[in-house]
């Protein structure tokens, strides 16, 4: 990667935020660094966690943190090793509750990254997970000094300098989830294709559902949960599919493992129950308008996926049905899904 000198031009924070911090400081440093998204020196924004706690398998509420928010930057040398960036307000201080938050991330199951920084703009401090939050950072270097000091950044943390520091990477020892995955796995990206509905409107039977990330991995019984966050074409209907909890959710299946044979799938069923209030504004399928709800309304709805793996493509069918108990209507959508996982 190629970088100019003076990169880093004088900034003053004090109208800043930290979307402003993400954009302005963050964004040129990581591009700096080499990293870009959808290479294999990949970057990861906002990703979400299934498991809103720091570790997996503990679940005690007073001895397992909760996550609050995601992570602001995932980092991946070549798609493995993995370092994670939060971003802080120039106001915020970075204080043990800002390192505490980071290194949850980082230490959590899904991440595994090997370092994790905070970031308020003023001032870029980086920490090795395995040493814990308490300990003394590996860099602290402030905004005004980025250029000067740029290459004990990028030293530590360029994706050559990432492999070169950490060339073995802890052993997954968890059962697989499905041939070639490990016990936990990120979904990256996907799409829920539907192509026929109960009721006779042409624009359901050509909606596309984008899957935007989620996970994968067992839960205390053994059992297989998808967690999955997915966005809709539209504002009208990505706010249906918020208030009908479909933007984000869960499904379970009996299987411990994801079938890599098309003859034997995987089924994940999920259902869940929302209640809309009377006057609320939602998408009217029918007409295709934003229209108030005239009585409190009770949705039932029910989701079921059912497919294989091939290779780091889990994908088959989907069927979504959504029965509007208040109104005695049933509305049934089925399509196709594929989901890519790593």
């Amino acid at each position: 990667h190629v970088r100019k000198d003076d990169l880093f031009e004088p900034i003053s924070f004090d109208n800043l935020n930290e979307t402003d911090i993400r954009e302005e400081i963050l964004a040129p440093l990581i591009r700096a660094l080499g990293y870009r998204s959808g290479t294999v020196h990949n970057v990861i924004r906002e990703q979400s966690l299934r498991y809103p706690r720091a570790f997996l398998g503990r679940k005690n509420s007073k001895k397992d943190p909760i996550l609050r928010g995601i992570a602001d930057y995932i980092l991946e040398a070549e798609l493995s090793v993995r370092w994670v960036v939060e971003a802080k307000a120039p106001d915020v201080d970075i204080d043990n509750d800002a390192i505490e938050q980071a290194f949850t991330y980082a230490n959590h199951p899904e991440i595994r990254a090997v370092y994790f920084a905070v970031c308020n703009g003023r001032k870029l401090v980086v920490y090795q997970t395995n040493r814990g939050p308490q300990s003394a950072p590996l860099l602290e270097i402030n905004y005004e000094d980025f250029d000067s000091k740029y290459r004990s950044i990028e030293s530590l943390l360029a994706p050559e300098s990432i492999l070169r520091d950490n060339p073995s990477i802890e052993p997954e020892i968890g059962e697989p989830i499905g041939e070639g995955l490990r016990s936990i796995v990120r979904v990256t990206n996907g799409l829920i294709s539907y192509h026929g509905s109960s009721v006779n409107i042409p624009a359901l039977r050509e909606m596309q559902i984008s899957v935007s990330s989620g996970a994968l991995e067992r839960d205390e019984e053994g059992r297989l949960v998808a967690f999955l966050t997915t966005v809709a074409p539209t504002r009208s209907m990505q706010n249906l599919n918020q208030r009908l909890g479909l933007s984000s959710f869960e499904m379970f299946s009996p299987d411990s493992r994801i079938s890599s044979n098309a003859d034997e799938p995987t089924t994940f069923r999920g259902e869940q129950i929302i209640t809309l209030p009377a006057g609320e504004r939602l998408l009217d399928i029918n007409t295709w308008r934003e229209v108030a709800i005239p009585m409190n309304m009770t949705c039932r709805v029910i989701f079921a996926a059912t497919g294989h793996l091939e290779g780091h493509r889990f994908h088959g069918s989907f069927e979504s049905i959504m029965d509007y108990q208040s109104f005695n209507q049933r509305i049934s959508l089925y399509g196709k899904f594929e989901m890519f996982v790593s």
